[in-house]
């Protein structure tokens, strides 16, 4: 596949290898992965990496800064590893949504003179629109200093005109850091969660709530979990750093008794309602804590049933997980353990100690979630 050519490449470094060819791509990040793996002699193990038919137009939320620039409003993306904004119109990894909330965006600032945020002077008003959209939806939150600004309700239905079925939030935030969001959100129109469904799974989302940016590939990658974890009606899977826990409700609704662990309160909050939604409160235990804290309280006895199987599956941060945590696992001995990681120098780490323990790997799997970006989502399956 010839690769589309962007006016901004040279300037924004958002799609780093977006000048090499995809196929190319795909070839480099399963070598990325072969050589993080090196020690453990799997070349002929680790799979093709699995892409997608059209690397384009895949985000489902964009986080647009907006800056005072010699008394100019730039609406975009930072710079690569920069305060600087690349002033865009649209962008080849999002879809013509994008392109259109960025001309609804331009038109507010300038029909109602709203003043961007200026960082050296730490003024103004606007400083981001964040939107994600699935399906025929879409959430959008106006990163504010204050609520006292003109045009709120025009912003709104301008959105309507386009988009439709529209969710609009405020949030009110103050710092002087390049944190996007800060803790009030303000509801200000349309419905209030935004709603998808992934494998059976329905869910809705706040407009702080994790979720994967490349769809496609994630449901490519759960559906592969759940195929590896072989989950029946006698499963039960401790899901480490399981996020909103859609994982979990995919596990759950296929038969397995299921422990989810998360550390951010905010998530747990909407697994929790997930798992209601979903109609699943009888066999999924959602925890809130730190994997390395919780994973030992855990009273298994509770979650089995006559010949009882317990599989693992854990989705850590770029950090990869805790030498306690590899631990507890170890001694769970569990009968299937799936690993995903988006960092493949801490999973061979972690790999170590999981095959000094006496796990064996099985199979390895890169997944694109990102492409034309050099980062990469690898799974990994073991047992013992």
């Amino acid at each position: 596949m010839k690769n589309l050519e962007c006016k901004y490449f040279n300037i924004c470094g958002g799609c780093t290898l977006l000048n090499v060819d995809y196929e190319k791509q795909l070839k480099e990040k399963q070598h990325q992965v072969i050589e993080a793996l090196a020690e453990f002699g799997l070349s002929p193990v680790v799979e093709k990496t699995t892409g997608m038919y059209f690397p384009y137009k895949y985000r489902n939320k964009v986080h647009l800064a907006i800056r005072d620039v010699k008394g100019e409003a730039q609406v975009g993306f930072f710079e690569e590893n920069s305060n600087k904004i690349v002033d865009v119109d649209s962008c080849l990894l999002h879809d013509v949504w994008v392109k259109q909330l960025i001309e609804i965006t331009r038109s507010f600032i300038r029909k109602f003179k709203i003043k961007p945020y200026n960082k050296r002077k730490n003024e103004g008003t606007l400083k981001y629109v964040v939107a994600r959209k699935l399906g025929n939806e879409i959430m959008v939150t106006m990163v504010v200093t204050t609520q006292a600004f003109p045009g709120r309700d025009w912003f709104y239905e301008e959105l309507v005109k386009v988009f439709k079925n529209v969710s609009f939030y405020l949030n009110i935030n103050n710092r002087t850091d390049n944190a996007v969001f800060d803790e009030e959100f303000v509801h200000k129109a349309g419905f209030k969660k935004l709603r998808g469904e992934m494998l059976g799974v329905r869910f809705e989302l706040s407009p702080n709530s994790f979720f994967q940016i490349n769809t496609q590939i994630t449901e490519k990658i759960y559906k592969r979990i759940f195929e590896e974890l072989r989950i029946n009606d006698k499963s039960v899977i401790l899901d480490l750093y399981s996020g909103i826990g859609i994982t979990s409700l995919v596990f759950a609704k296929n038969g397995a008794n299921v422990v989810s662990i998360e550390s951010i309160p905010e998530a747990v909050n909407d697994a929790k309602n997930l798992i209601k939604l979903n109609k699943c409160e009888s066999n999924i235990t959602p925890m809130l804590g730190k994997c390395e804290v919780l994973i030992n309280r855990i009273n298994y006895r509770k979650l089995y049933k006559d010949g009882a199987v317990v599989s693992v599956f854990l989705d850590p941060p770029r950090i990869g997980a805790q030498v306690s945590v590899l631990e507890e696992i170890n001694k769970l001995n569990p009968y299937r353990l799936v690993y995903l990681s988006c960092n493949p120098k801490t999973l061979a780490r972690d790999l170590k100690v999981l095959t000094d323990y006496g796990f064996k790997i099985e199979t390895v799997q890169p997944f694109d979630m990102f492409p034309h970006t050099s980062h990469v989502e690898t799974l990994v399956v073991l047992s013992k």
